[in-house]
């Protein structure tokens, strides 16, 4: 997760008798599984009623919201949308919410704009049409998150901007909606995740960021994670606290502190790995990403490229995981599908079923093909990181020889250097250095990657162009732009 998507889920797991005492995630999971197919044995021996229908609602929705955290996109989001069908024909608009809230949330996890933009249409319809606090709340908490995608530039505190305005109004109402729910545990919510959303709204949207709003909402934040009974919640919160603490230090030059504060967190995601792998390896990401940057700012170069390396292995781990979750939603489509077919047409079963025999050696055959390509194009990205980390430390290498303190020249041309399109290379290698010298000149706390970043963006580069020269994201890109301009104030406006 980049740091700019608000990738938490603001619920806590208390939905059964059978499920209130369990401790992690995979635990939660498989006693609701089972559950759930005593519920449909019940459903199935006596039929509907209206307590059994509220109740397998519930139970699907604490099962879809558990999976969602253990990487079961799909499963998740299924069983999700039947509870939220139940809530609407109960007319529980507020419970309705909730589902529509964890599904969005999922998507927003994953970079999915266009569903996560369905769902926040349908909040904002049922937001309209009950006021209540849990209905309010969902909407408010999902509206940021959108807003947030993709970040906007941060602004002086002193400007007015509509934009980040209509953001943190947004954020104080979901506070203010926080407060007016009766037994908030009993809808699943987790009061710690909205005060640290706020907390990260002031972080993102102001430079420099507000750092004694920061610690309030992160002093509650802490407070309220404290008396989550649940073990694993507790520590979930407690690691993006932390995390979020490190970049306080950090801001504040106080790198003594941010590292030993960081290094906690990796730490912390150490012992929930197996209870939330879909985030954790996210967050790890984030903290080695942290760790990079701070070894650049106090010029410990090496240290730097060990945590480079440490970054790059765990990106490969996500590919991994999203492989998995590709290939758990194939499967699971041709599961729902077979048996659709199997019920509509029970008298062309064997005709059907020899079709679908043949769709599926297609699809396997289609699904090996892509998979193959995924992995070529994982292992040419994980050499390209290489490649551009070994041509930074010989770099370092050569400034340390030479005693230059940024010899714009070498890093200019070693950039040229592993430009691969002509006329992007051509840009940056006609770029004015005596114009892009003067830009930065009172920059001093600018790395050496910091730089390579700003003088694709002095060359006139977009994202798009600068991503596929390191090899990231265009929004990893905008997430660069944004950490150099919070470090360098004056910067801000000219890129």
């Amino acid at each position: 997760m980049l740091r700019y998507r608000l990738t938490v889920l603001l619920c806590v797991l208390c939905v059964s008798v059978r499920a209130q005492q369990v401790h992690t995630n995979r635990q939660a999971f498989d006693s609701l599984t089972a559950l759930i197919e005593e519920l449909d044995a019940l459903y199935r021996r006596n039929g509907s009623s209206d307590s059994l229908d509220l109740r397998r609602a519930a139970v699907w929705r604490n099962y879809a919201y558990t999976a969602q955290r253990l990487g079961l996109t799909q499963q998740g989001q299924e069983y999700a949308q039947k509870a939220y069908e139940v809530y609407i024909r109960y007319e529980d608009y507020g419970r309705a919410s909730l589902c529509l809230y964890e599904r969005a949330i999922a998507y927003n996890n994953i970079g999915d704009t266009t569903h996560m933009n369905e769902l926040l249409g349908e909040l904002e319809h049922l937001a309209a049409k009950d006021t209540s606090a849990l209905v309010q709340y969902n909407y408010y908490s999902i509206l940021i998150a959108r807003l947030l995608l993709p970040p906007p530039e941060p602004s002086d505190k002193d400007n007015h901007d509509p934009q980040r305005e209509m953001i943190v109004q947004a954020g104080l109402r979901t506070i203010a909606a926080l407060q007016r729910i009766d037994g908030y545990r009993h809808y699943n919510i987790m009061p710690a995740w909205t005060y640290y959303n706020h907390a990260l709204v002031y972080d993102m949207l102001y430079a420099p960021p507000l750092t004694d709003s920061i610690s309030h909402y992160l002093d509650l934040a802490r407070d309220a994670a404290a008396t989550e009974p649940q073990l694993i919640d507790r520590m979930e919160a407690q690691i993006s606290i932390d995390d979020e603490q490190a970049w306080l230090y950090f801001y504040t030059k106080d790198y003594a502190r941010a590292e030993h504060q960081m290094l906690g967190v990796l730490a912390l995601l150490d012992s929930v790995t197996t209870d939330s792998p879909a985030s954790i390896v996210t967050e790890r990401g984030e903290a080695y990403a942290f760790m990079v940057e701070l070894c650049q700012t106090q010029g410990r170069y090496a240290e730097a490229l060990t945590y480079q390396q440490l970054l790059t292995d765990n990106n490969a781990e996500r590919y991994s995981i999203e492989r998995q979750r590709v290939l758990d939603e194939v499967q699971t489509g041709y599961e729902v599908e077979k048996k659709q077919l199997t019920i509509r047409h029970q008298r062309t079963v064997i005709r059907y079923l020899m079709l679908i025999g043949v769709l599926v050696l297609i699809g396997a055959a289609a699904g090996i093909a892509a998979l193959w390509f995924r992995k070529r194009e994982t292992e040419e990205e994980l050499y390209a990181k290489a490649l551009e980390a070994e041509s930074i430390y010989n770099e370092v290498e050569q400034l340390r020889r030479a005693q230059y303190v940024e010899p714009l020249v070498m890093l200019r041309d070693g950039l040229t250097a592993q430009i691969k399109d002509p006329d992007t290379r051509q840009r940056v290698a006609q770029a004015n250095l005596d114009a892009f010298r003067d830009m930065i000149a009172g920059a001093h706390e600018l790395s050496m990657m910091d730089k390579r970043y700003l003088l694709c963006f002095h060359a006139g580069l977009s994202a798009e162009q600068i991503a596929a020269i390191f090899n990231i994201t265009p929004a990893s890109v905008y997430t660069v732009r944004y950490r150099i301009g919070k470090k360098n104030a004056h910067l801000k406006g000219i890129f």
